[in-house]
């Protein structure tokens, strides 16, 4: 837990926890990672350890589809840090 609140503080990480009641959600299939360039004309590439084959603009809509159901950032934060003080409780 103090880790993700750690790597939270870097300019390139953005935490948001996806609730449990928030039930079943684009993204329940597996992980995937999306790699995004600075440059406005490079495609997004997609990462899935899978045998299908699909395009990453799917992929980024599964993406932000569960993050509209996820806290936001500072909510994320503060349930983490209060189930990191629970647990050292």
């Amino acid at each position: 837990m103090q880790h993700l609140l750690t790597a939270s503080q870097l300019p390139n990480v953005h935490v948001q926890v996806l609730p449990f009641r928030a039930g079943s959600h684009a993204c329940i299939a597996g992980s995937f990672s999306i790699v995004s360039f600075a440059e406005t004309e490079a495609m997004d590439v997609v990462h899935v350890d899978s045998i299908a084959a699909t395009e990453s603009a799917m992929y980024r809509t599964f993406f932000e589809r569960t993050a509209r159901l996820s806290l936001a950032p500072r909510d994320s934060l503060s349930l983490i840090e209060t189930i990191s003080e629970d647990m050292h409780r």
